[in-house]
């Protein structure tokens, strides 16, 4: 059973690299990539500087990708004090870890782990600012605001889909059994790039309820979630699958 795994374009080597090492058969294919936003960094130290003015006794800082977190290590420096920092996965904790800066990170690493924190529960009157790319994580800003925060979106890079999809290694569409797509933009991007025919008679696997909820609605039927979308649990994932499926040939 050969993976076509669909992640943004900088993560698929190593991607590609995990899996082998795994034992599994995968071919990652690069469908969008992430551009940080040059105006929107030009911005960061003014915002920061206007945190520091203010004598709030708490700011909460939610990091929602890696490429989010490398902006603000690069701020390191002119963070106020009294900021605390959260991160969707563990990825993006420890680029802000080795940077020495403390951060609470979920259990679960998507929107629904964060939202579930403690620290999180109680927010009225409280300044969130999230830290994050163009569009997206709708469900964290409205529930934030049904806490009582005061929400601020820091938008600090662009996903632009790729003129033509990259891959780590030649493959045929007869090769592939099953189709692992790390965001629901790499979903609908590949329902531009591939043949729908195709697309839905594959097995799918995503990292969570709203994205087997897109791959859903463009007509994909076979759909397991893995418990997030970092390698650990993706390679776990398929692993599942491929054993599902031996045992389902043996009978």
């Amino acid at each position: 059973m050969t993976f076509l795994l669909l992640r943004p374009q900088a993560k698929c080597q190593t991607s590609a690299k995990s899996f082998k090492q795994a034992n599994l058969s995968a071919v990652a294919c690069g469908l969008i990539d992430t551009i940080v936003d040059n105006d929107a960094i030009g911005q960061l130290s003014a915002k920061i500087a206007e945190l520091c003015s203010r004598a709030e006794h708490h700011f909460y800082v939610i990091v929602t990708s890696t490429v989010a977190a490398q902006q603000c290590v690069l701020m390191k420096k002119k963070w106020p004090q009294n900021v605390c920092f959260f991160a969707v996965g563990a990825s993006t904790g420890l680029i802000l870890q080795n940077a020495g800066l403390a951060v609470v990170v979920p259990l679960e690493p998507r929107t629904e782990g964060l939202l579930a924190l403690p620290q999180l529960n109680h927010l009225e009157n409280q300044s969130v600012i999230i830290m994050k790319g163009f569009g997206g994580r709708e469900l964290l800003y409205d529930t934030l605001v049904t806490r009582g925060a005061n929400v601020a979106e820091w938008e600090v890079y662009k996903r632009v889909k790729l003129d033509s999809p990259l891959f780590t290694e030649d493959w045929h569409p007869e090769q592939i059994r099953c189709i692992i797509a790390t965001s629901g933009e790499v979903i609908q991007a590949a329902f531009e790039y591939f043949e729908a025919s195709w697309l839905t008679t594959l097995n799918w696997i995503v990292v969570s309820q709203r994205t087997a909820d897109i791959a859903s609605k463009l007509g994909v039927t076979q759909i397991d979630i893995s418990r997030d979308a970092s390698d650990q649990a993706l390679i776990q994932c398929a692993q599942q699958l491929v054993k599902r499926a031996r045992h389902f040939s043996e009978h």
